[in-house]
């Protein structure tokens, strides 16, 4: 009769079964956000616009956003500006200038993924519920560091350090490109959503473990045994 109470108590409840099946969905959810949203936010503005235009509030600012997708896309608009014959920017001079920022970013989103792979695993094949709260908080302390990076990879536009000129492919026909201005490059919407994945991990988590701690019975202390004279 004990033995089989004790298969009985380790078997899965039909509630933590659920518990196990949306975590590494919610995890899962990870691979399609960084593939499809945009990771980047990118904007630029064009100095003395309005004299061209005419219009004193048009400051020829543009918004650029992009996605793994939209990269690998063949109307893609990233390949007509940055590849190819006709592209406007050279995209080598660029990316020398700011590499180790490039690193750290893709560093980041690479461990972001390996954190969803990891709560994933841990859903599928344990019934411990610490390892994915820890798991999902140490994903949005690396999402942290995000905004972070992308602060240092504006700095060197914004600060004169990298002349957008040079990188450009200018020509008359091309006066937008000779005035460029980037105003700043920021996480794209994929930030957004990773961060409200694993921070809804961690709460989802949290309240199934309290429910769990509540569920328990409590354990009656058995009185101790006097001891024969």
């Amino acid at each position: 009769m004990a033995n089989k109470e004790k298969k009985i108590k380790t078997r899965d409840s039909g509630f933590n079964i659920a518990y196990r099946v949306v975590t590494a969905l919610a995890a899962a959810a990870t691979f399609p956000v960084m593939f499809f949203t945009s990771l980047f936010y990118f904007a630029y503005t064009i100095p003395y616009f309005s004299l061209i235009s005419g219009d004193a509030s048009d400051t020829g600012a543009s918004y650029l956003t992009m996605s793994i997708y939209e990269v690998l896309s063949d109307s893609s608009s990233f390949k007509e500006l940055f590849m190819g014959k006709d592209s406007k920017v050279d995209l080598a001079g660029v990316i020398a200038e700011v590499k180790p920022q490039l690193i750290a970013i893709a560093c980041l989103y690479a461990a972001v993924a390996l954190l969803a792979l990891l709560i994933i695993v841990f859903a599928c094949f344990t019934r411990k519920k610490l390892p994915i709260v820890i798991t999902s908080l140490l994903g949005v302390g690396v999402l942290s560091f995000i905004p972070l990076a992308f602060s240092k990879l504006t700095a060197p536009f914004t600060d004169g350090t990298i002349n957008l000129d040079s990188f450009l492919h200018t020509g008359l026909e091309s006066i937008m490109d000779l005035v460029a201005k980037v105003d700043f490059i920021r996480a794209g919407d994929a930030y957004t959503y990773l961060w409200v994945i694993f921070a809804g991990i961690v709460v989802w988590t949290g309240a199934v473990m309290l429910v769990n701690m509540g569920d328990e019975p409590k354990k009656n202390k058995q009185p101790k045994e006097k001891k024969a004279e």
